[in-house]
């Protein structure tokens, strides 16, 4: 093949094009240009027209010929056909006629000249170079309508049968649905003539149908079978305007052989579609034969998806495809299984969702603690590594408070820990330590906030569930606030319910009796405080009814903060941090207060005073009662304590504040009061 990037137009056109990168079948723009150059010779004679836009084509398809689909090696083979024929017109070019011949032959030794353009001498060229040059064989198939495979690779049956093949040792198959392929080998000599005849045996029925949309998965009796290409042929206009469709709609025919004898079961699956089942009988298998089918029309099936929150710059992802910043309000997605995510500036969300057909699913959400597991600090081998690898790498699938991230293979421990620590991409990470010994049998797992408090845990790989107790920290829920009706209780021995020894203004304005036992509670007895707050947990409602001895009260349920324990031995106290940190984000007003004293607290468990006595600076409570402004003067007081004999003095002053608050309480609305352990701590620091 010749190159013939000689002219400046020739040259921009082509550059244009090889930017596409693989030519499609379907390019306008270069399929125009071919057209336009036939139109020119065969409808005005403008040879010299015809020429340039040929060259032009010429110069676009020649350097990608090896990689070229068969649609395009069509037209290459035919463009150098044309220029064959216009070289011929022109003396000066004459002598390029036969290597454009010859450049055919290298393309598709099957391709044959338009006899209808081409004149007789140049014909009988073209012939005697492909008798010079390969072997002739003529080939008989029965059935029709099959496929050739030449070596392995698709190849047409050639002009009436009739191939041109290079000399050499030749493999060729013919194949139909519904017949016993048939595999023939071939020795053939230069110039020589054979036959060879497919004629094939019938083996089964067949089943042929097009479907709605195309790149339909296709199952047999459960079992996957093929995927539907392409569009149909104009001839199916009249089964495609049935159902409301045009040709181009429907799918190329989709041919389904090998049909055991029996019933049978067809699938047609589609994303965003309708699953479509059609069953066959025993008559589609039997006897043998082929059979066409209406075409398959999928119906839609979408769902819709809400999801909102409180945190601002959040960003959703559904399966990998983002879908804008939230709140996203009826988003209409296909239905099926998401992997839902999103992304906030701090802090991640993820939950795996069905989205079942015309259903709507909402979700008000918040950033969870993101964990990152950093891998092992060593490559110490021992009995039940990779055991305790395994279920740490899957250790995301048992949380549901945490979205848990792997570590990257491409990074150490301590790298990937001070990465994550200066981009803030986590807000805890998980270390896993061999602990030394001969033989090794335990594993130190230490569980870090970026902010560096931690805790560690001991674990031994070959235990039936070594994670079982740090998947059931991670998974605690912190209890910020309980239902309240206004009335302290304490069992009292030999009472028929628990006692009520405090009540607020609420409580007592209802008509609550202070040294009177409650006996039921809407209807129910409640012989303990215990079983009076399990009520309260589980009622739905906003007003119920006590009673005591012969009188009953409806009170007004409402709801009040509680703190959070400094030691529970339930608890995690990182991941608590992390999530304490991540509610703080959007929250506003005395619910914010509330998240900054639970902070405190946990840096508090932690022994980091300073730290605790920053947070609980920049927190202010409206309230006056119960958990409240006076429960963060009291506790700020206790940080100064700790921190040494130097901030004695700010410690009375926070004491003296907290003072002002007489209905301040600690741990909850019920919990001692503030006041007194106020002027405890200020008896204690008088000299």
């Amino acid at each position: 093949m010749r190159n013939r990037w000689h002219s400046p137009i020739v040259r921009l056109l082509c550059a244009a094009f090889l930017c596409l990168g693989s030519i499609s079948a379907q390019d306008p723009a270069l399929k125009e240009t071919f057209q336009q150059a036939k139109a020119l010779w065969a409808t005005q004679g403008d040879k010299d027209g015809a020429s340039s836009r040929f060259e032009q084509v010429l110069a676009v398809l020649e350097p990608k010929a090896g990689s070229l689909s068969s649609d395009w090696v069509q037209v290459l083979c035919e463009t150098y056909n044309w220029i064959a024929v216009l070289d011929d017109r022109t003396p000066a070019k004459r002598a390029r006629v036969q290597k454009d011949l010859e450049s055919i032959l290298a393309l598709n030794s099957d391709f044959d000249i338009d006899r209808n353009i081409t004149n007789a001498r140049l014909q009988g060229v073209f012939d005697g170079l492909r008798a010079a040059k390969l072997g002739r064989v003529k080939l008989t198939v029965s059935p029709d309508g099959g496929s050739l495979t030449l070596d392995g690779k698709p190849s047409s049956l050639g002009t009436g049968g009739v191939k041109f093949l290079t000399p050499g040792a030749h493999t060729l198959a013919y194949a139909k649905p519904g017949y016993q392929l048939l595999e023939q080998h071939l020795d053939l000599a230069l110039k020589d003539n054979k036959a060879l005849d497919f004629t094939l045996t019938r083996t089964s029925s067949t089943v042929t149908f097009n479907t709605y949309p195309t790149d339909a998965e296709i199952y047999l009796d459960d079992k996957k079978v093929g995927i539907t290409h392409g569009q149909a042929p104009a001839s199916a206009l009249p089964m495609a305007a049935k159902l409301g469709l045009t040709a181009e709609q429907l799918s190329s025919d989709f041919v389904l052989g090998d049909l055991t004898p029996g019933k049978h079961v067809i699938e047609v699956r589609a994303s965003c579609f309708k699953t479509k089942r059609v069953s066959l009988g025993e008559e589609f298998s039997t006897p043998f034969a082929d059979h066409l089918l209406e075409p398959m029309k999928l119906e839609p099936s979408k769902g819709s998806l809400t999801i909102s929150s409180t945190t601002p710059s959040g960003e959703l992802f559904l399966s990998g495809k983002s879908y804008g910043s939230l709140p996203v309000n009826d988003l209409q997605i296909c239905s099926g299984t998401y992997d839902l995510q999103v992304k906030f500036a701090t802090g991640g969300f993820s939950q795996r969702v069905e989205v079942g057909e015309g259903k709507a699913i909402s979700l008000q959400i918040r950033p969870k603690p993101r964990l990152t597991f950093l891998g092992f600090a060593n490559t110490d081998d021992f009995a039940g590594r990779d055991r305790i690898l395994n279920m740490l790498l899957g250790l995301g699938d048992r949380l549901k408070e945490v979205a848990y991230n792997q570590p990257s293979p491409k990074e150490s421990a301590q790298d990937a820990a001070e990465r994550l620590k200066a981009s803030k991409d986590t807000e805890m990470t998980l270390l896993a330590v061999p602990v030394p010994g001969k033989p090794i049998h335990q594993i130190e797992l230490i569980l870090s906030t970026i902010g560096g408090e931690e805790e560690h845990y001991l674990v031994k790989p070959l235990e039936t569930d070594p994670l079982e107790s740090l998947v059931t920290k991670l998974n605690a829920q912190i209890t910020l606030s309980e239902p309240w009706t206004g009335m302290t209780l304490l069992d009292v021995s030999g009472e028929p319910g628990p006692w009520v020894v405090q009540e607020d203004a609420v409580a007592l304005k209802a008509g609550v009796k202070l040294s009177k036992a409650i006996t039921t509670v809407n209807g129910k007895p409640v012989p303990s405080v215990q079983a009076f707050r399990k009520i309260l947990k589980e009622f739905k409602g906003d007003k119920l009814t006590v009673t005591q001895g012969d009188s009953s009260t409806t009170l007004a349920l409402s709801t009040q903060p509680v703190e959070l324990p400094i030691n529970a031995s339930n608890l995690c106290y990182p991941f608590v941090l992390a999530d304490l940190r991540l509610r703080y984000l959007g929250a506003k007003g005395d619910d914010a207060a509330l998240l900054r004293l639970d902070q405190a607290l946990a840096l508090m468990h932690f022994r980091q005073y300073d730290k605790a006595l920053e947070v609980l600076r920049d927190a202010r409570m409206s309230t006056v009662q119960g958990v409240c402004q006076g429960t963060l003067d009291y506790y700020t007081g206790i940080c100064l304590l700790r921190l040494g004999n130097v901030y004695l003095s700010e410690a009375a002053q926070a004491f003296n504040q907290a003072l002002k608050y007489p209905q301040a309480t600690l741990f909850g609305p019920e919990g001692p009061m503030v006041s007194i352990l106020a002027k405890q701590a200020l008896e204690d620091l008088k000299p």
